[in-house]
């Protein structure tokens, strides 16, 4: 992408030979991008699919990967020009993506992405909170018939993740992001099982119903979620042996994280067509198949809930200047932090239309429309930064921000063109969403918080006496084994 030409001049200090001899590999740095990636969305992609129309869809589907691959390579080279420039990039450093802000466009905007990154983050976790409480509540009451409320589960998941927060960085916890990547891409083997069990029988009455305007744009926000995980990306980078490296981690996680998505997609699209609900689990007919999905998302959510509260503990920490070595004051802020998450997820039990806004608002901002911000300002300053040193001795870099003409003088037309189509599909898609998204949660029925429920009526078990199969077929009550449909098919719920 023209990136070569600017980066092959000047960088023999640069990142390409700065090493971190304690940091992870790009293999391990590709592990925990499909850790963070794959999972909580990839189970709705069948309905934004459905939700669609296949090949609308599929087109969807196909630029977001493609658009999310560009950028996720565009912050990989703007911190490797940033290390070049300031040394001070080549040590410790808790917010890149906020200092790529600052450096490319000043202060107020690293102070703005500092808000935004707690922001999606935190609303991130949350939902990876409650899709961990939900498929606990349904493993508890499918194996063991233990009725307990997901509102007490939030706790349990609280508790049992809270001590992994203490760790200071992603290169502490590649376990985690080990156990992720391999729980999401089990989960996925097994549905294509499931559906390959499926088919004959669903597949010859899949209805299809005419798409909707409405969930056509919440789609957007489902398919920009599931590959949403931008803002940790600079951090994960940073912790690396050899950060230059991370772009063949991106790579090949995208790549990955798409091949499952689409089988995912396409697989619930032709075998349930429109019964699918915004989960694709219930939809397995074979029981096991689905308990274990059930526990393999969230074995991966779980451990996903570390990774994603990395930055914005960082964020937080470099504001209170908390010491990174371990003590009471880094214990009490990241405590805090996450039982905050768990406050959050306690007070909107439901966080089904959430995750549409957060996907369609914050994580569009972050994945689609900043990073090709960045990486054009920070390109064209390098390249005056270079002719400068042509001319002169000094060899210190400037702080100078790159004009828009600047910009549009000094990077080819390609990579303009290139950026502009993504910038159009994140800025029009994203609104749009957006708007969609704030419609559907003034319109539903948002549950009660859990602390109100408590005080008011207690916590009884929220399930009912229906099955726990969302069965196929037009009438949703075609079952593969031939068993009854009464009491092994749930109820619609749409």
């Amino acid at each position: 992408m023209g990136m070569s030409r600017v980066w092959s001049t000047g960088d023999k200090d640069g990142p390409t030979s700065h090493t971190n001899e304690k940091g992870i590999g790009w293999i391990i740095g590709a592990i925990f991008i499909i850790g963070e990636t794959a999972g909580g969305g990839m189970i709705a992609l069948s309905y934004a699919l459905t939700s669609m129309g296949l090949i609308p869809g599929l087109i969807l589907l196909s630029l977001c990967s493609i658009f999310s691959l560009y950028t996720a390579l565009e912050l990989c080279w703007t911190w490797k020009i940033m290390q070049n420039r300031w040394p001070e990039y080549r040590d410790h450093c808790r917010k890149p993506y906020g200092e790529m802000a600052y450096r490319t466009i000043g202060r107020k905007m690293r102070s703005f992405i500092a808000f935004m990154i707690c922001i999606t983050q935190i609303g991130f976790a949350t939902v990876l909170v409650l899709l961990a409480a939900k498929n606990l509540s349904i493993l508890l009451h499918f194996f063991f018939s233990l009725d307990i409320n997901q509102c007490y589960l939030i706790l349990i998941v609280g508790l049992a993740v809270w001590p992994a927060t203490m760790l200071p960085s992603p290169m502490h916890f590649w376990q985690a992001a080990l156990f992720s990547a391999g729980s999401s891409t089990c989960a996925v083997i097994l549905v294509v099982v499931g559906l390959a069990h499926d088919a004959p029988v669903c597949a010859q009455d899949a209805p299809h119903e005419e798409p909707n305007l409405l969930k056509a744009f919440m789609a957007f926000g489902t398919f920009v979620f599931a590959f949403g995980g931008h803002a940790t990306l600079p951090t994960i980078q940073h912790d690396m042996k050899k950060p230059a490296h991370f772009v063949h981690s991106v790579v090949l996680a995208i790549i990955f994280c798409t091949m499952l998505y689409m089988c995912i997609a396409v697989g619930g699209y032709f075998v349930y067509g429109s019964t699918v609900g915004e989960a694709i689990i219930p939809s397995l007919q074979i029981k096991w198949i689905q308990q274990t999905v059930n526990l393999m998302i969230a074995v991966h959510v779980i451990t996903t809930i570390v990774i994603v509260m990395s930055p914005p503990i960082q964020q937080v920490e470099q504001l209170l200047k908390v010491p990174h070595k371990f003590g009471v004051k880094r214990f009490l802020v990241r405590s805090i932090l996450f039982w905050f998450v768990i406050f959050i997820g306690l007070s909107i039990p439901h966080f089904g239309p959430v995750l549409d806004l957060i996907g369609a608002s914050t994580m569009v901002l972050m994945t689609l429309i900043l990073p090709p911000i960045f990486y054009l300002s920070i390109r064209t300053q390098e390249i005056i930064w270079l002719q400068g040193n042509e001319k002169s001795d000094a060899a210190e870099p400037t702080h100078e921000r790159a004009t828009f003409k600047e910009i549009l003088r000094l990077t080819p037309k390609l990579i303009l063109a290139l950026n502009a189509a993504v910038l159009i599909f994140g800025i029009i898609g994203g609104t749009l969403s957006t708007v969609t998204s704030v419609i559907r949660l003034v319109g539903s029925d948002m549950a009660a918080p859990c602390y109100y429920q408590y005080f008011t009526k207690g916590l009884p078990f929220s399930g009912d006496n229906s099955g726990s199969v969302s069965c196929c077929g037009t009438f949703r009550n075609l079952t593969v084994s031939g068993q009854n449909p009464i009491g092994y098919c749930s109820l619609p719920d749409r």
